[in-house]
């Protein structure tokens, strides 16, 4: 029998061969699929308690991605403690106003809807995608928003992100595990999104 002269017993080596490989997987996963975000944040934000969220451009190709997005983004302020209007009521208020396209508003527009909603700021936004897409085995969620906190007094932007979330990370792309969902990418982008604000 050959005797092991090496300075490592044989147990020794495996468990130093299966560290590395735990700690490559590990390092790996942090490397997810594409994500994105830019925003832009005034130093004139400071007494924002009221907001209204107006309704959502629709860039995507799925046909509620909008309400679903404005959904999540009044969801998400509030649970950060902000007063935000009731989607009824900004609706009605937007009609009564005759505003036909709450993404292209003048500063008369905001300034008039502001003082009839009695909020501090509008929140405007657009979803560019919210879709599963395909690779040759595997599939993924991907969402891209883009949202702008105007001021209704001044009509001024004070904040405004663009952030994508999903894409095939480490597991997905080299063991074809399930990832995420689309509604929990869709929490993740806006919750991102406001990470920066707040």
């Amino acid at each position: 029998m050959k005797e092991d002269k090496s300075i490592f017993p044989q147990a020794l080596r495996n468990r130093l061969c299966l560290s590395i490989i735990l700690s490559i997987l590990i390092l790996s996963a942090g490397c997810a699929g594409e994500k994105n975000i830019k925003f832009y944040r005034s130093d004139e934000i400071k007494g924002i308690e009221r907001v209204a969220v107006l309704p959502f451009e629709n860039l995507s190709s799925e046909k509620e991605a909008a309400k679903r997005i404005r959904r999540t983004v009044i969801a998400e302020l509030l649970s950060r403690g902000v007063d935000v209007i009731e989607p009824g009521e900004v609706t009605r208020v937007l009609r009564e106003l005759e505003i036909r396209s709450p993404t292209a508003l003048s500063i008369e527009d905001i300034q008039k809807t502001g003082k009839k909603l009695k909020v501090d700021a509008l929140i405007t936004g657009s979803v560019i995608a919210y879709r599963i897409s395909r690779g040759i085995n595997v599939s993924y969620p991907e969402v891209t928003i883009q949202l702008m906190l105007i001021d209704t007094e001044t009509g001024n932007i004070l904040w405004s992100v663009w952030n994508t979330e999903g894409g095939p990370d480490f597991w997905v792309r080299h063991f074809g595990t399930e990832g995420k969902s689309l509604s929990e990418t869709a929490r993740d982008v806006v919750k991102k999104a406001f990470d920066t604000l707040f």
